[in-house]
């Protein structure tokens, strides 16, 4: 057996060596940096297509690291060939690939191939564009997958698939982001192969050595020192998701709000050209008490941009819970205020709502609309100068607090969560400025957000202090 020869010709640590004999359908490799991820699954994937003759495609971001574990391949290749006797000849031919990314930097993106004696072929290719590996059949190994762009959730999409018709997918990485699908994948070992390894497990089997500025061995808290980056060394050599600490809201604080969601009602409407609206969508299932805080985040009527509408459900004594979501793309202005102005006069919770819109350019007609409507209950807010700061911080602090609820941190709603995740904060150069600095990125489970959900959710916040709540009593 092809397998079994080849665990006797490479010499393996027990990490590599288990990753290598994993037969399963979905693998899920979270390994410190220069632990031998693309030696042990360029291996894996040369030693099954000989024993299979099944193809195995590597994916890779870049055309730099397409070509290095294209070269390990190959000489994976010819020590198998040379040990086992294999007879044939090995073909190699490179093509272009990923069109749309030929642009840039002037360079052309190539795949590499080689073909063995059965037929089988092992590729390795540059893959940023998900679409271009879309017609891919055969088994498939993702290199670095959490630095994948829109957090890889588009490449798994296009991907997965594959492993429905019988072939196998390996993702492989160090750990960025919480906001990826790799920490997702990472986070569910009852459904996926999982394999971990940090730099101490690996020095206590003997694989790892680390070594000091003159390259003699040393203590690890001596090569810590050397490293000099307390946030690096978590994440590239002890495997820890760590990219929360740039975050406005830290994934355990979303975590515990979706815990306090347990149980609760939430209902989400996709408004889309006009069409998927339901009249009587607010006041659903609704206990009486409280009142709705709404949190109306303003797109343009047309093109690719998404309109939100956050409505909270404000009981005394409990957490503001998101009780309600609206999303809103390629909407006339009309049909998204009549959308507000239907919560606004839902009087299902027992009080009468309260709501904060954003002003800023385009919506300025919408909100003096509103704010004529409902007086001192609606307020126009124009994103300039420090409101979004305010806003930002606002929701800060009702999840630091525990004062804000969302349905969820996985399934049909975490594109929820990673839009509040997607604010990302700047460090202020004044030791002495408190003020919240922030960056607004791209929801990557969806691509036309861009911290346009979280926003709504910062203008509900702020609205909740409109005027007192009065007191009353409630179960949920």
């Amino acid at each position: 057996m092809v397998a079994k020869a080849t665990t006797s010709m490479i010499r393996f640590d027990p990490h590599q060596q288990a990753l290598f004999a994993d037969e399963s359908r979905v693998i899920v490799v979270n390994w410190h940096r220069q632990k031998g991820k693309d030696f042990t699954t360029s291996a894996k994937a040369v030693s099954e297509a000989m024993l299979t003759g099944e193809d195995w495609f590597i994916v890779s971001l870049t055309q730099r690291q397409a070509d290095a574990t294209f070269k390990k391949c190959k000489k994976h290749v010819k020590a198998f060939q040379k040990a086992l006797g294999m007879v044939g000849e090995v073909h190699e031919r490179e093509w272009v690939c990923d069109t749309s990314d030929q642009a840039i930097d002037g360079f052309v993106f190539k795949a590499r191939e080689i073909e063995l004696p059965n037929g089988a072929k092992i590729v390795s290719l540059p893959g940023r564009d998900p679409d271009n590996i879309a017609g891919l059949t055969g088994n498939v190994i993702f290199t670095e997958f959490g630095l994948f762009p829109n957090g890889g959730y588009d490449h798994w999409r296009v991907v997965f698939p594959l492993t429905t018709r019988g072939y196998k997918c390996i993702v492989i990485s160090t750990p960025r982001g919480k906001d990826t699908k790799f920490y997702e994948l990472c986070s569910d070992p009852e459904t996926y192969s999982y394999h971990f390894c940090d730099i101490h497990a690996s020095i206590a089997v003997g694989a790892y050595t680390p070594s000091d500025n003159h390259g003699r061995p040393c203590s690890l808290d001596e090569f810590k020192r050397l490293y000099g980056d307390d946030v690096g060394f978590a994440r590239e050599y002890e495997c820890q998701f760590t990219g929360d600490l740039d975050a406005l809201v830290r994934w355990a604080k979303l975590e515990a709000a979706a815990l306090l969601a347990e149980g609760m009602p939430f209902d989400f409407k996709q408004v889309i050209d006009g069409s998927g609206w339901e009249s009587g969508f607010f006041g659903r299932d609704l206990p009486k008490g409280g009142r709705l805080e709404l949190g109306w985040d303003v797109a343009r009527a047309s093109g690719g941009d998404v309109s939100a509408l956050w409505v909270n459900h404000a009981i005394p004594g409990h957490p503001r819970h998101l009780r309600y979501l609206v999303t809103m793309r390629g909407c006339e202005f009309s049909l998204m205020r009549s959308i507000v102005r239907e919560a606004m006069d839902c009087t299902a919770a027992g009080r009468q709502s309260v709501g904060k819109g954003d002003s800023t350019g385009l919506g300025m007609e919408s909100n003096e609309v509103l704010e004529n409507l409902y007086g001192e209950r609606w307020e126009g807010v124009n994103f300039a100068g420090k409101r979004k700061g305010e806003l930002c911080s606002g929701i800060a602090t009702a999840f630091v607090d525990g004062d804000q609820t969302i349905p969820g941190v996985a399934g049909p709603y975490k594109f929820i969560a990673t839009d509040i995740y997607a604010i990302q904060k700047q460090p202020s150069e004044r030791a002495d400025d408190k003020s919240i600095k922030v960056t607004f990125t791209q929801n990557p489970l969806l691509a036309e957000s861009h911290c346009d959900i979280a926003m709504a959710g910062g203008l509900s916040i702020s609205a909740g202090g409109l005027d007192a709540v009065e007191a009353g009593v409630v179960t949920l």
